[in-house]
């Protein structure tokens, strides 16, 4: 039940932020979306015995995410050198020991990488002026959500066979094609209503891809989690974890929404 409350309250935020005239309120939204993440981060990479410049890299993301916003590539490359090369001076003036100073400073930006330069990628669809930026994110959202949804009430359901057993013993064969199957629904009606013009062709081959990148991400999560020795990123969203176990499955499909955009609707 805690699950479903915390999505009835998060999905119209989203949505708000997605479809509304001014790109600011989903750009502000997927910025506190990636510092949060961006902190659980931290935490499974202290936990995994890394010693991260917590201030830094959190400035760093919120630079990677106003240069996705302006558009500029060259802001988010300059914030991920500056991020890199300041995390290795203030290892070099601060610390006495170096032992864990190369993994120390690559988990910092890795962090930043992983969280803000891959969903940047959406706010960079959502600036377009395009109509087709915000129904793509909503199909987008939409098969990832019935995926994930599908693979988790259906793997309690019906599953038995494990997927991967030495990464998330609980994901199972059942519960994945379930996903799937969920993901293709989601892309059917996701057509019906508001993506008319997307051809049938397209939309089978981005649910399945989205889909699979998808369990990937989060099966990609669920490893960070086992190193860390953590059953969840944390416990902010009720019934969901962290923030990173609601964005495990966005992570690596955002640059996949915007390629699909820029070579099919972008103007």
């Amino acid at each position: 039940m805690k699950r479903v409350i915390t999505a009835a309250i998060l999905l119209p935020i989203l949505l708000l932020a997605v479809w509304s005239s001014e790109p600011l309120y989903f750009f502000a939204m997927a910025t506190v979306a990636v510092i949060l993440g961006l902190r659980e981060f931290y935490i499974l990479a202290e936990k995994a015995g890394c010693r991260c410049h917590r201030a830094i890299g959190y400035a760093a993301a919120i630079v990677v995410m106003v240069g996705f916003y302006r558009g500029d590539a060259e802001l988010v490359l300059a914030a991920l050198l500056i991020h890199y090369g300041g995390e290795m001076f203030l290892w070099l003036i601060t610390e006495k020991r170096f032992d864990t100073a190369l993994v120390s400073t690559s988990a910092s930006v890795a962090g930043v990488v992983y969280v803000a330069v891959f969903l940047g990628f959406l706010v960079l669809v959502r600036g377009d002026a395009s109509d087709a930026a915000p129904r793509l994110l909503t199909l987008g959202f939409a098969i990832i959500m019935a995926g994930d949804t599908g693979a988790y009430y259906v793997g309690r359901l019906m599953g038995r066979r494990k997927l991967a057993p030495h990464v998330s013993p609980a994901k199972t064969v059942e519960g994945s094609v379930g996903g799937l199957a969920a993901s293709f629904l989601a892309a059917a009606i996701s057509k019906g209503t508001f993506f008319p013009d997307i051809p049938w062709a397209h939309l089978l081959v981005l649910a399945t891809i989205v889909n699979i990148v998808g369990q990937i991400g989060d099966l990609i999560e669920s490893m960070l989690k086992r190193g860390s020795q953590v059953k969840d990123a944390a416990a902010l969203l009720p019934g969901h974890g962290g923030m990173l176990d609601r964005l495990d499955s966005i992570i690596f499909n955002a640059p996949i929404i915007y390629l699909y955009f820029h070579f099919f609707y972008h103007r």
